[in-house]
């Protein structure tokens, strides 16, 4: 981030992000963490990445997510091929069809997505357990859309999937679809004077703008400098990312006979315990306050809920990154 920073005069804050978004992606839900006994959370992140036009909100973010991007280009490819292989045997006829090696229709592997509807949103996270991230360029479509169905509908799933609680569509158009466990991160730009129109009185009161993480740096639009980024440091970043995906896909994501994934449970250190314990009271002290405002106060809860998350996230990059088959618990570093 500093090197794209340096060279392409990148913005820390938006990709930091974006590299949060993405470790949320991959780790889904397959690691989560027991804040207390009672208490879990999961890794998902609603990221806004804020901005007036042309100061680079998604060339930033690209710069982070976009080893992501490919896997997931490859993943729509490889479904494509094997779907046209599917509908070959498919159209066969019977007698043709017992002479020929039987071709199942394959499951989509997709696992980030732009424009796509509620419905089939939920139909690809039933075939992707884990995760399924949301990344749109411009996020002020995907808030006009809620709600287009019916009365708080789509707002009352996204409420559900940011808490990882099951949700279901149950509409006469569409095949009933269920996700048990729904882990959706969203990230996308939005232009200041647009995001105003998201907080909405209704938005406000069902606690959905409380809900949104805001990344709303003072930026400039910088002056073309002379200074270039090393591909070998891009390869390594590209292969850091991938191969921290291709492990958690493939050796920690495990599922159960019901082909939902099993979550690794961690918990805080001792010391992480201690640090979050005066974080939650310093956030509670402002909650009691008669100094603080009563439309902020909705928002403190939240604080309490990402707090977790931010650390959970943090963590994973730094077992990764220390060589760590898996992260064990959330020390007091990534806690603070």
């Amino acid at each position: 981030m500093r090197e794209c920073n340096r060279t392409l005069d990148s913005t820390i804050d938006y990709m930091a992000a974006g590299l949060l978004w993405s470790m949320s992606a991959i780790v889904g839900n397959s690691l989560k963490l027991q804040v207390k006994t009672g208490w879990v959370e999961s890794g998902t992140v609603l990221i806004f990445i804020v901005g007036k036009a042309g100061v680079g909100k998604s060339p930033s973010v690209n710069n982070i997510i976009k080893p992501l991007l490919d896997a997931n280009s490859r993943e729509i490819r490889e479904y494509q091929r094997k779907y046209r292989e599917f509908k070959e045997y498919d159209n066969l006829s019977e007698k043709d069809k017992k002479n020929a090696v039987e071709v199942r229709e394959p499951i989509k592997r997709q696992f980030i997505v732009n424009d796509v509807t509620l419905e089939a949103l939920v139909e690809l996270h039933e075939q992707n357990p884990n995760a399924v991230g949301v990344f749109k360029d411009e996020l002020a479509g995907w808030i006009k859309d809620m709600n287009k169905y019916r009365a708080g509908s789509d707002v009352e799933f996204w409420l559900s999937s940011f808490s990882n609680s099951p949700v279901a569509l149950n509409r006469k158009t569409v095949k009933n679809t269920y996700v048990h466990s729904p882990l959706i991160p969203v990230l996308g730009g939005i232009q200041p004077a647009v995001l105003n129109e998201a907080f909405t009185a209704e938005f406000k009161d069902n606690g959905f703008t409380d809900r949104m993480l805001l990344a709303f740096p003072d930026v400039a639009v910088e002056h073309y400098n002379t200074n270039h980024l090393s591909t070998e440091l891009l390869s390594w970043y590209n292969d850091w990312i991938l191969n921290l995906y291709q492990h958690i896909k493939a050796d920690i994501a495990k599922l159960d006979q019901d082909g939902e994934v099993i979550p690794h449970t961690v918990s805080f250190t001792t010391e992480a315990e201690k640090e979050w314990a005066r974080c939650y009271n310093k956030i509670t002290d402002l909650q009691n306050s008669d100094d603080e405002s009563e439309y902020l106060k909705s928002m403190l809860p939240k604080q309490k809920t990402y707090i977790p998350r931010f650390a959970l996230l943090l963590s994973v990059i730094d077992a990764w990154d220390n060589g760590e088959y898996i992260v064990k618990d959330v020390d007091a570093d990534s806690l603070l």
